[in-house]
């Protein structure tokens, strides 16, 4: 027995360096896969919704266009016919503009969020890409290890049960090290999301601001143009909120403690009153509507920063366990490997570290 330790030992240090070099990269592999995949479905399903909509917005601007090629005919009635059919033809293009406008919004949503999950995919696959040569190593090294610890030991050694403890605690180390760095990848993840969460609702506000001054303009007589601009910019600041909620739900899945919120409707005009009947008390209402706009976007801000600095402290003291439990899972790897040196050479083995959760990562509040 204390030949073969003698022969192997060199070998079986270069292997726990080796080993230890790349320990990150399995458990973290595991988990940038996982988020892969859920991205992958969400883009399936967003790629399987996107026809529909896009049939929806061609029918919903055909019948648009159908009630637009009769305005000159409307406006030669109500100038002859002041109440000939007036109330029905206003209705009605009401309705069409805001089925077009509900559609085509619909629609622009959808390929944003398939070119957001598009963009997500493609850096998720380049760290898939980066971390499996890693983590195929690891594998490589671990195999190694384990057939040089068989050659010496040959299976379990019940004339050396404190061996066979050693094993146990490093097995136990290993798991522990394993299920943290899940959740550290994870919570980092997360972390991305709702940061970038919050600078699509930022961008939200400012087009919302935009289209606050736009709105101003109008109502002190800023004709189409500023009806146009205004409209421009509240679909700007729609996309915008809806990638953040997107972005926010991604992060919820990774981190089910993350608290959210409902989807923010940017206010949408209508050519009726924009147009037709535009005075400045209907300007002056949708002026109002945008700053109730603004409000609930700088609350949702507000929510969304207080959570990502929730995130931000609980992946802080995810990192710090976690470099605890890496020392752990070291000290029981050298111990295990002490402990098989020394009973080889029939001398006392070394004592394995204890084990202890951290209680101290910030959790979430409800």
């Amino acid at each position: 027995m204390t030949d073969k330790v003698a022969e192997n030992v060199d070998a079986h240090r270069e292997l726990l360096l080796s080993i230890q070099a790349v320990d990150y990269a399995p458990p973290t592999l595991a988990q940038v896969q996982k988020q892969l995949e859920m991205s992958k479905k969400e883009l399936a399903q967003e790629k399987r919704d996107i026809a529909a909509l896009e049939a929806s917005t061609k029918k919903e601007f055909k019948d648009w266009q159908d009630i637009q090629q009769r305005t000159y005919k409307r406006v030669w009635t109500k100038i002859k016919h002041p109440n000939s059919h007036k109330e029905r033809l206003t209705t009605l293009e009401s309705k069409e503009e805001k089925e077009y406008v509900d559609a085509l919004a619909k629609e622009q949503g959808s390929k944003a969020r398939i070119e957001l999950l598009e963009t997500q995919i493609a850096d998720l696959s380049t760290q898939v890409k980066n971390l499996e040569p890693y983590a195929t190593e690891h594998k490589r090294l671990t195999r190694q290890l384990a057939q040089l610890y068989a050659h010496v030991f040959d299976g379990p050694t019940p004339e050396y049960p404190e061996e066979d403890a050693a094993e146990e605690r490093y097995r136990d180390a290993v798991e522990r090290f394993d299920k943290l760095q899940g959740e550290i990848t994870n919570e980092k993840r997360a972390q991305e999301l709702l940061r970038t969460a919050l600078v699509c609702l930022r961008n939200a506000k400012a087009a919302t601001h935009n289209a606050e001054r736009y709105s101003t303009w109008d109502t002190f007589g800023g004709g189409t143009m500023s009806d146009m601009m205004e409209r421009s910019e509240l679909a700007k600041a729609q996309r915008w909120a809806d990638q953040a909620y997107l972005l926010l739900s991604q992060a919820q899945q990774l981190q089910p403690a993350i608290r959210g919120f409902g989807r923010i409707q940017m206010p949408q005009g209508n050519i009726m009153s924009d147009v037709f009947f535009d005075n400045p008390f209907t300007d002056y209402a949708f002026h109002r509507k945008i700053q109730a706009a603004i409000g609930r976007l700088q609350t949702g801000i507000n929510q969304l920063a207080d959570v990502t600095r929730q995130s931000q402290a609980h992946l802080d003291g995810l990192m710090r366990d976690g470099r605890e439990r890496a020392v752990i899972l070291e000290s029981s790897r050298s111990a295990l490997d002490e402990m098989r040196k020394n009973i080889m050479m029939r001398a006392g083995g070394v004592a394995p570290p204890t084990y202890a959760e951290n209680e101290d990562v910030p959790e979430y509040r409800p």
